[in-house]
C-alpha cells in the first residue's frame, strides 16, 4: 500500500509538472509499432548490410585499383618497348650506313692502289656491303695490302655504330619481353575485375530483397530512440517534481556565484555551469535547469517524428533551424541563419554541453550547417535531412559549438566562420552525395610496395565504438613513411583510440586522419601538400599490430576510402544506405521506370512540365536511379567511360542521362537546359562540360535549388 501510494503521488507530481512546462505527449504520424525486443539486433541488421556493401564496394575498387595500375603499368611499359624498338632500328639504320660508307671507302681506296693498315677480315667486312663475291675480294690480297691506312678512322665508326645497334636491340628485346609480361599481368588482372564485378553483382543482387525490412527495421529503432530519449527526460521531469523542486527563471541561474538560497553550483569538468545549478539531498545531488530550458526541451520533443522539409518552419514539417526556432520560442527568435545563431548567444565548453543548449555544427573550413537541441547522453533533437524527419540522434563529430540562450549575448565576441560554396551540401546532417577532389592532387597515404591492404571500412565488430570500422587499414612496418593525400592544414591530437592521431583539413568539409603513429613529424597548425610526409607507422592506442588507420571524413562522417583513393573522389548516402543499395520504397517514381531520390524527383518533374511548355514534347530521359549491381555491369562492359561503381551519383538517385536534343552541345533543347535546368535544382557538372575532362551533355545531376 505504501508503494502504491508513493508511486501514485510520483504520477501526479509529474502530470502536474508536465502541465505546467506543458510537454506535449510524443506521437508519430502513424500508430507506434513497438520498441523492438533488442535494438541492438535491429540496429546490426541495418548496419551489417551496410557494412557488407561497404565490404563489396571496398574489394571491388580495390581491385579496380589493381587492374587500373596495371594496366597504367602495361601502357607504360609496351610505349618503352615500342620507343626502343624504334630506337633499335633507327640505331641499326646507322650501323648499316656507316657499314656501307667504309666499304664505298675501301673500294676507292682499292682503285686508287692506296695503302691501308686493314687486317684482311677487316676488309672483307667493310666490302660485304658493296661486293657482290665476296670470294673475288678474298682472292685480290695483293690489293687488300696496298690500300690506305686512311680507312681506320671510319671502320671505328662503323664498329661503334654497329656495338651500339646490337644493344639498342637487345634492350629493345628485353622491354618487349617486359611489357608482354605486364601486358599479361594486365590481361590476368581484367579477367579478375569482370568475376569480381559478377561477384559484387550477385551479392548487391542478395541483398536488395533484404533493405525493404531492414529500411523498416531502421525506422522501428529511430522511434525507439525517441521513445527511450524521451522517457530519461520523463524521469528527470519526474526528480524534480518528486524533489519538489521548482525550477527557477534563466536569469536567477545566470550566475553560478550568486544563487537563491537552497541551490549550488552545479559543477561539470571541475568548473561550476553557468545557467543551470544543483540541489544536494542527502547523498544525491540533482540537477536544476531553467524553466525557460525545461520549455525549450519539451517543445523540441513535441515535434519528434515531423516530416523534414528544407528550410520549413512548421506546422507540418520542419527544417533545421525551423525546428531549433520553435524550441526556444517565445523565449528568443533564432536568427533565419545558422551562421548567425552563433555570434548571439553565448558559448560554452563542450564539457558543460547541458540539455536545452543549442549545438552548431560545421568546421572553420566550411561554415556552420546543423543545428539541434542538446540532450543528456551525448544524444541531440535534429530535424535531420539523412532521416527525413525531426529525431533525436547523437551529436556529430563536427560539432563547432555549443551555445546557451539563457546566457544571452556573449562575453566575448563570437565571429562565425563564412560559409563556404560547398556548406550546402551539408545541411542538416545530411553529408554530401559526392566529393572531387582531384586525382591530380591526390597521392596514397603510404608508398607503392611499403604495405598490405588491410581491415575494410564498413566491417562490423565489437572492436569499434560505432559498431563498425570507420577507415581503411593498411598493415607496415613501424616507421614506415606516412603522407598527406593532399594539401590541407594539419591538426594533431592524442586520443586513447589512436595514440597519436594526424587530423587534416582539406577545406570544405573534406578531412582525412591518420591514426597509430609511432611519430609525427608535423606541428599543429601546419600547412602540408600531397605527399608530404607526416609521420610514421606505428601501433599506438587500440591497435592490434603496427598498421596505419586511415580515414575520410565528410562533414563530419566516415565515408569509404577506397574510392577515394581509386579516384580522387567519393561518395557517401542518405538516409544509412549504401551507393546503389537504396530501397525502392525510398525512392519516387518519373515514369517509365524511372526513379529518383524524392526531392530530385519532384525537382526533375517540375523541370519536365517547364521543358514540355517550351518544346511540345515530353523530356527524354535515359538513365536514373542506378543500383549498385548496374553500375558494376556498365563499368564492366565501359571501363574508361562509367564512374568506378559506388561513386556514382546515379547510385544516390540525384542524376539523370537525357536525350532528344539535350545530349548534343549546341542544339536549342541543351541550351534551354544550360539556361533553365538551374531554376529547379538541375545542374550540368563542369566535367561534363564540352571541354571538360569527360564530355557528356547528356549528364545532369540534382544540385543546390535556387531558392536556398
Amino acid at each position: 500500500m505504501v508503494v502504491g501510494s508513493r508511486r501514485g503521488l510520483r504520477l501526479a507530481a509529474l502530470g502536474t509538472l508536465l502541465a505546467v512546462f506543458g510537454l506535449p505527449a510524443y506521437a508519430d504520424n502513424s500508430p507506434t509499432p513497438p520498441p523492438p525486443a533488442s535494438v541492438t539486433d535491429v540496429n546490426k541488421s541495418l548496419e551489417q548490410l551496410q557494412a557488407e556493401a561497404a565490404a563489396v564496394q571496398a574489394d571491388f575498387a580495390k581491385a579496380t585499383i589493381a587492374y587500373t595500375n596495371a594496366l597504367k603499368a602495361a601502357q607504360t611499359a609496351e610505349a618503352a618497348a615500342k620507343k626502343a624498338e624504334t630506337s633499335a632500328t633507327a640505331s641499326k639504320g646507322k650501323a648499316d650506313v656507316e657499314r656501307r660508307r667504309l666499304g664505298l671507302l675501301t673500294v676507292q681506296a682499292y682503285q686508287t692502289g692506296i695503302p691501308t693498315v686493314l687486317g684482311a677480315e677487316s676488309m672483307l667486312w667493310s666490302l660485304a656491303p658493296v661486293a657482290e663475291n665476296l670470294q673475288e675480294i678474298a682472292d685480290r690480297q695483293t690489293a687488300i695490302q696496298q690500300l690506305g691506312s686512311t680507312q681506320v678512322s671510319q671502320y671505328q665508326t662503323a664498329m661503334t655504330a654497329e656495338n651500339e645497334a646490337a644493344k639498342a636491340k637487345a634492350e629493345a628485346a628485353s622491354k618487349r619481353a617486359a611489357a608482354n609480361e605486364a601486358a599479361a599481368k594486365a590481361k590476368q588482372l581484367a579477367q579478375e575485375v569482370q568475376q569480381k564485378a559478377a561477384d559484387s553483382a550477385l551479392m548487391a543482387e542478395s541483398q536488395y530483397a533484404d533493405l525493404d525490412g531492414a529500411s523498416e527495421l531502421s525506422k522501428q529503432l529511430q522511434l525507439a530512440r525517441n521513445q527511450q530519449a524521451l522517457a530519461r527526460w520523463q524521469a528527470y521531469l519526474t526528480e524534480l517534481a518528486t524533489s519538489k523542486i521548482t525550477p527557477p527563471a534563466a536569469a536567477v541561474l545566470k550566475n553560478p556565484a550568486k544563487l537563491p538560497a537552497g541551490l549550488q553550483p552545479l559543477t561539470a569538468a571541475g568548473a561550476p555551469v553557468a545557467g543551470a545549478a544543483a540541489v544536494v539531498q542527502g547523498t544525491r545531488t540533482v540537477k536544476v535547469l531553467s524553466a525557460e530550458t525545461i520549455r525549450a526541451v519539451n517543445q523540441a520533443f513535441s515535434l519528434l517524428g515531423k516530416p523534414y522539409g528544407v528550410a520549413a518552419t512548421g506546422p507540418d514539417k520542419y527544417g533545421c533551424l525551423g525546428a531549433a526556432r520553435v524550441a526556444w520560442q517565445p523565449y528568443t527568435t533564432l536568427p533565419n541563419l545558422v551562421g548567425k545563431v552563433y555570434p548571439n548567444y553565448q558559448a560554452v565548453p563542450a564539457s558543460q554541453m547541458q540539455p536545452g543548449d543549442l549545438l552548431v555544427m560545421g568546421s572553420k573550413s566550411l561554415g556552420l550547417v546543423h543545428i539541434g537541441i542538446a540532450l543528456d547522453n551525448g544524444e541531440m533533437i535534429a530535424a535531420d535531412e539523412a532521416r527525413g524527419a525531426v529525431v533525436v540522434t547523437r551529436v556529430p563529430d563536427n560539432l563547432y559549438a555549443a551555445l546557451r540562450p539563457t546566457l544571452g549575448t556573449p562575453v566575448k565576441p563570437q565571429v562565425a566562420p563564412v560559409a563556404t560554396s560547398e556548406a550546402y551540401a551539408f545541411r542538416c546532417g545530411n553529408t554530401a552525395t559526392s566529393y572531387n577532389v582531384g586525382s591530380d592532387d591526390w597521392t596514397w597515404p603510404l608508398a607503392d610496395g611499403s604495405y598490405e591492404i588491410g581491415t575494410s571500412f564498413g566491417q562490423a565488430g565489437a572492436l569499434w565504438e560505432t559498431g563498425y570500422h570507420t577507415g581503411q587499414d593498411f598493415p607496415a612496418a613501424v616507421g614506415t613513411p606516412v603522407r598527406a593525400v593532399t594539401s590541407g592544414v594539419v591538426r594533431v591530437e592524442h586520443p586513447a583510440w589512436a595514440g597519436n592521431l594526424v587530423r587534416i583539413d582539406h577545406g570544405n568539409g573534406l578531412e582525412t586522419l591518420y591514426a597509430h603513429l609511432s611519430s609525427v613529424d608535423v606541428a599543429d597548425g601546419t600547412q602540408v601538400t600531397a605527399g608530404q610526409r607526416i609521420g610514421a607507422v606505428g601501433s599506438e592506442g587500440n591497435s592490434t599490430g603496427p598498421h596505419l588507420h586511415f580515414e575520410v571524413r565528410l562533414g563530419g562522417d566516415p565515408v569509404n576510402p577506397m574510392p577515394f583513393l581509386a579516384t580522387g573522389s567519393a561518395t557517401i548516402g542518405w538516409g544509412g544506405y549504401s551507393n546503389g543499395m537504396i530501397p525502392a520504397s525510398k525512392l519516387c517514381a518519373l515514369g517509365s521506370g524511372h526513379m529518383l531520390r524524392c526531392d530530385a524527383a519532384a525537382a526533375y518533374l517540375q523541370l519536365a512540365k517547364a521543358y514540355r511548355a517550351q518544346f511540345g514534347k515530353t523530356l527524354c530521359i535515359t538513365d536514373s536511379y542506378r543500383s549498385y549491381s548496374s553500375q558494376v555491369s556498365l563499368y564492366s562492359r565501359k571501363p574508361s567511360l562509367a564512374a568506378l561503381p559506388g561513386t556514382s551519383n546515379h547510385g544516390w538517385g540525384v542524376a539523370v542521362d537525357l536525350c532528344g536534343g539535350v545530349d548534343r552541345f549546341g542544339t536549342a533543347q541543351y541550351q534551354w537546359m544550360k539556361s533553365h535546368a538551374s531554376q529547379f535544382g538541375w545542374v550540368h557538372p563542369s566535367w561534363a562540360d564540352q571541354g571538360g575532362s569527360r564530355e557528356e551533355p547528356w549528364h545532369w545531376e540534382f544540385g543546390k535549388p535556387a531558392v536556398s
